[in-house]
């Protein structure tokens, strides 16, 4: 299984920075243009592990739902999300923020498959690969811009 980690810093306490994360709503000021995703819905809330997300993105016209489970959420530190139905048959994605001396590190790894199996599928997943790793150059760069600290 594929897998695209990213390690980036902000100059924010992990507080500040935990609690940005740790609202889905969020998400969709971390996206390139023109990638629209908005949340539609939580059940339960406030987050917490067992939580489902609702989301709807895509670009211009083209939308779609994707349903995330939140799997594990240790306050200040980590979360880990899941994919239950969307874009990719599979997409586990984890989070994980520790402090620095100037501001906090974030870390995130995906471990994913879109599909299909077979060598067609080992092409399409390395071509997602790539676009998740550009996705993430954007997002440390929203995420600075964002995440100034107080």
């Amino acid at each position: 299984m594929p897998v695209v980690g990213s390690r980036s810093w902000v100059p924010a306490p992990v507080d500040e920075v935990f609690a940005f994360f740790d609202d889905p709503a969020n998400l969709g000021r971390l996206m390139p243009p023109p990638v629209a995703i908005k949340l539609v819905r939580i059940e339960p809330e406030p987050p917490q592990p067992g939580s489902i997300f609702e989301f709807r993105y895509g670009i211009g016209p083209f939308q779609r739902t994707w349903i995330v489970r939140l799997l594990d959420r240790v306050p200040g530190e980590a979360f880990v999300d899941e994919t239950v139905s969307g874009p990719v048959a599979r997409f586990n994605h984890s989070h994980t923020f520790r402090p620095g001396t100037t501001g906090t590190w974030i870390e995130d790894r995906i471990d994913f498959h879109v599909g299909p199996d077979g060598p067609i599928g080992v092409v399409i997943d390395a071509v997602a690969g790539i676009v998740m790793r550009m996705t993430f150059v954007w997002r440390a760069m929203r995420q600075r811009q964002i995440l100034r600290g107080s």
